[in-house]
């Protein structure tokens, strides 16, 4: 027997469905992430915790600038310098990319296409710190021919801060960083989510205890919070099939949301 609950887990898998939440601090870098992409800066580094919706910022971006200026978002890290070259030859141009024997030969070909820097080609990169050393180096003299310019997306954890890397600190010419959802945020974030998938009639689930649990139990990382609903949703989704006396349609107790956070070790029971 399927739960409405079923549906309800669905919106909260994380990378299967691209909604663009407007929170505050997204919002509010989305703004300066556009701003920044409108000077003529060679290298830009954008960072945060993994999870804070930095690619969902970039899918954005490059969605609402496709059809205004030249831009390529490589969601995707790429680990050889030839097959790097071979993707930028072919998002650049639409066709397939010739043997080029050096990143030499690739610049010399993009400068007879580009002939000022305006004409020049903006690139999105996600995941930037699992790039090689060697590879990040070469997009870093491919920025200084002034033929593209390049946007650097790195996580920023605790055990390892990538911005000290010597190839992140030098050269980057302005630095943008995003932070985890606050309380506000994390409301906004869950009931939009709803709204979006027309799921208005389970607002009323969720109260003010609900959403500082939530908060603390996720440290508002948007990533851990889909997680986290889709847990939550997934047990209620249980109840709803086999002990469906035991659950409110218009209320949520507190527990269910303990349950979810101990059985992804968020929370010790």
């Amino acid at each position: 027997m399927n739960s409405h609950y079923s549906d309800l887990k669905s919106i909260f898998v994380d990378g299967e469905v691209f909604d663009y939440i407007n929170l505050d601090k997204a919002a509010l870098t989305y703004d300066k992430l556009i701003q920044t992409l409108d000077k003529p800066l060679k290298l830009i580094l954008f960072y945060g915790k993994p999870g804070t919706g930095k690619t969902f910022l970039l899918q954005k971006i490059y969605n609402d600038l496709r059809q205004k200026k030249r831009i390529i978002f490589f969601p995707r890290p790429f680990f050889d310098e030839k097959v790097f070259i071979k993707a930028l030859y072919e998002a650049t141009f639409g066709k397939a990319s010739p043997e080029f024997s050096n990143y030499n030969e690739f610049l010399a070909l993009v400068g007879k296409h580009i002939t000022s820097p305006e004409q020049g080609i903006t690139v999105l990169i996600d995941e930037a710190q699992l790039y090689p050393t060697d590879l990040i180096e070469k997009i870093r003299l491919m920025a200084d021919s002034r033929l593209f310019k390049f946007l650097f997306t790195v996580h920023k954890t605790d055990k390892e801060d990538v911005l000290a890397k010597d190839y992140f600190q030098t050269r980057i010419w302005e630095t943008i960083e995003i932070d985890n959802a606050s309380l506000n945020e994390i409301k906004t974030y869950i009931e939009k989510k709803l709204l979006f998938h027309n799921r208005f009639e389970y607002l009323n689930l969720f109260r003010e205890k609900h959403y500082k649990l939530i908060a603390h139990l996720t440290s508002g990382n948007l990533r851990t919070i889909n997680k986290l609903m889709y847990k939550l949703f997934e047990i209620l989704e249980y109840y709803d099939q086999h002990k469906p006396s035991l659950i409110k349609a218009n209320a949520l107790h507190i527990k269910y949301i303990e349950m979810a956070g101990i059985s992804l070790g968020m929370l010790h029971a």
